[in-house]
């Protein structure tokens, strides 16, 4: 047998082909993401922030419990804590991150340009071992696409979205070791890949996607037989059950989903299911195709519950077949393209909805694994469609040109999509604000942008006495979009709340009576009883509703009404403090001292650091004229949880008694605590 020789001018020809695509790889990556480097926190981000102040506290001790818990953890008014989902490969991440490099989200933006670098060079590497044989311009072109698509903006710019650029990686990884076991033939590459797998369920449950991709794509690119095919696909379905389904049963998770994340998961009717779920698929398919506007969320009513009835429900499902008989026809001959709908499909399956409502209904974060499917379809189409065979090693060059402007034809309007849309992260009132126009029937969208305003209120109210009346206009409009809220869904608790903590703000209310509106007081005073109240209807026991209805009548100098919502706050909600301490006060303005006391008892037992009963005692020591003892029971509170105003008073009482070193510590603790707002 005569062998070929290898060129070896060809040879060094190739390789510095495939160094230079390596170049325009990284280089392409940073280019359309590196503006996100100027970005700080944004949607979600409040996860990763947490888990860097549990860093902050307990050091890398806290490690231990990132593995025995859930993801996250969020405390509602009742007291309780609402807990979910189980990665802790993602907390151990940002962990290390926080540990090293302090919070920096400069730094934190910077490690997922990375792990996206990371992601995309190990899919080229997979592309190359599969496409073996094919021209070298195939893959390459591919992973461009792949990496341009601006669907995956939500995924490198969403610090919080970590998660799902860890899970795709050890995915990847996980392809990269079963590709290797069946070339080589070595148990250890299974061994590595059946780990890698177990790390990206542990990262997130989106690995799941991955389920029926390793066995497919053993099929369509290797030589097994299909006996060690199905006995790997069962090593895999293991490895799903231990590091995913066991941690998820054992561990207490809680996750509350509403109307508005997902009406399907309230939805009895199957039709209304299956319409609904066929059209999500068919929208994931025109952002794909189509990637404008992205969104931050989708949900209800943006996606709405629709049957069979509907047009695009049916067109939904007549492409989505004929993908599929595409796929069934081409599948024995082991056609790319039969693989490329096939991944696609096996990948989407597991966000369709039908099976189980996501969250969400629709997000693009879902798509990032199943756009591997659709980039390799896009260039394939491309390939063909200026005849240029990528099946041979060769290709006319006056062909790779042509296949090559095009691709930069439909790289250009990504990259600018991409490059723009990672500009609306920087923040997430930038992210609200962007989205907004799109998203005028998204209940959730305009909940967020209130409360993001109302955030932005409540500081600069902070800042002057005065500032009120520059701020009025952002008043109208947080109240606008709560109220655009509640007529989308009237039964959205949250909006009613917030509308009416905005009509009871102490700071608003002392504004508008300073410039004499005392009608417009009146109004606000009676739209915050009305908003509270309407709160209460639709959930009976909500603390924040009760706690503040009581607050309202209090402020209007309404005290058994007052009295009867905190008392009805306490009652839904045992562990709340705040309606004690208000009730306590009032008590002891009523000259029942005993009852004030056995609130701040009750206070102190529930929470041994809480300082508002300290501070309440000071108060009343202050008020009967035993200075000593309202001191003593001030500095008390300072121990504790002090807000800054209690620093601020016991640094000018010591001024004004000359122990200047007592002032100068007040006033250290009084500036911290102003920084840390």
């Amino acid at each position: 047998m005569v062998k070929k020789l290898i060129d070896p001018a060809q040879n060094a020809i190739h390789k510095r082909t495939r160094l230079l695509f390596l170049l325009v790889i990284v280089l392409y990556t940073f280019i359309l993401y590196g503006n996100t480097l100027r970005n700080g926190y944004s949607l979600d981000d409040y996860i990763i922030q947490g888990v860097e102040t549990k860093i902050q506290e307990d050091g890398l001790k806290a490690i231990g419990e990132i593995f025995t818990t859930t993801y996250t953890t969020v405390s509602s008014v009742d007291g309780l804590e609402k807990s979910y989902g189980y990665r802790p490969v993602v907390r151990l991440f940002y962990a290390l991150e926080y540990a090293i490099f302090g919070m920096k989200p400069g730094v934190a933006h910077f490690i997922n340009i990375l792990l996206y670098l990371a992601v995309v060079l190990v899919l080229y590497r997979i592309l190359q071992r599969i496409f073996k044989g094919y021209s070298h311009w195939f893959p390459f072109v591919i992973i461009l696409l792949f990496i341009a698509h601006p669907i995956h903006t939500e995924v490198v710019a969403s610090l919080k979205n970590r998660d799902e650029l860890l899970s795709m990686l050890f995915a990847l990884l996980t392809l990269q070791m079963l590709l290797r076991y069946s070339d080589r033939s070595k148990t250890v590459y299974l061994v590595y890949g059946l780990i890698f797998y177990g790390l990206a369920i542990l990262s997130k449950p989106t690995a799941f996607a991955f389920w029926f991709v390793f066995p497919l794509t053993l099929y369509f690119f290797t030589d097994l037989k299909w006996k060690k095919i199905l006995s790997i696909f069962g090593m895999i379905t293991l490895m799903i059950v231990l590091s995913g389904v066991i941690p998820l049963w054992l561990l207490d998770r809680v996750r509350n989903v509403t109307m508005v994340d997902n009406p399907l998961f309230f939805e009895d009717n199957f039709w209304n299911i299956l319409g609904t779920s066929f059209y999500s698929l068919g929208y994931y398919i025109r952002l794909l195709v189509v990637p404008f506007p992205l969104l931050y969320f989708y949900g209800y009513d943006v996606i709405p519950v629709v049957n069979l009835a509907n047009a695009w429900v049916w067109l939904s499902i007549v492409l989505h077949l004929v993908l599929l008989g595409l796929a069934i026809w081409k599948i024995r001959e082991k056609h790319v393209i039969a693989y490329a709908i096939l991944f696609y499909l096996f990948s989407i399956a597991m966000f369709s909805n039908i099976v189980k409502p996501a969250v969400g209904i629709i997000a693009e974060r879902f798509a990032f694994i199943p756009s591997i499917g659709f980039t390799i379809a896009l260039a394939w189409l491309i390939f063909v469609l200026f005849k240029a065979n990528p099946v041979l090693t060769e290709i006319k060059k006056s062909r790779i040109f042509t296949v090559v402007v095009f691709t930069i034809l439909i790289l250009v309007p990504y990259t600018l999509i991409t490059v723009n849309r990672n500009r609306d992260w920087f923040s997430e009132e930038s992210l609200y604000r962007a989205d907004m126009k799109h998203l005028e029937n998204s209940v959730k969208a305009h909940d967020l942008m209130g409360t993001t305003m109302m955030r932005k209120i409540e500081v600069e109210l902070s800042k002057r006495v005065n500032v009120a009346k520059f701020l009025m206009p952002d008043i109208q409009e947080a109240l606008g979009h709560f109220k655009r809220a509640t007529e989308i869904y009237p039964g959205h608790t949250s909006s009613w709340i917030n509308m009416g903590m905005i009509y009871n703000n102490p700071r608003i209310a002392e504004h508008l009576l300073a410039r004499g509106d005392t009608s417009m007081y009146l109004d606000y005073k009676r739209s915050a009883v009305s908003s509270f109240s309407r709160a209460i209807e639709l959930e009976p026991g909500d603390g924040k509703a009760l706690f503040n209805l009581g607050f309202t009548y209090e402020n209007l100098g309404n005290i058994d009404s007052a009295l009867y919502y905190y008392q009805q706050c306490i009652r839904f909600n045992p562990q709340i403090i705040n309606p004690r301490s208000r009730m306590a006060n009032l008590m002891f303005m009523q000259g029942k001292i005993d009852e004030a006391l056995e609130y701040n008892r009750q206070i102190m037992y529930i929470d041994p650091n809480e300082a508002l009963p300290y501070l309440n005692f000071g108060n009343y020591y202050m008020l009967m004229g035993d200075t000593l003892k309202a001191i003593t029971n001030f500095e008390e509170a300072a121990l504790r949880n002090a807000q800054p105003e209690v620093y601020a008073f016991l640094a000018q009482y010591y001024t004004d008694r000359g122990n200047m070193a007592k002032a100068r510590e007040y006033n250290a603790k009084y500036n911290a605590a102003l920084s840390a707002r």
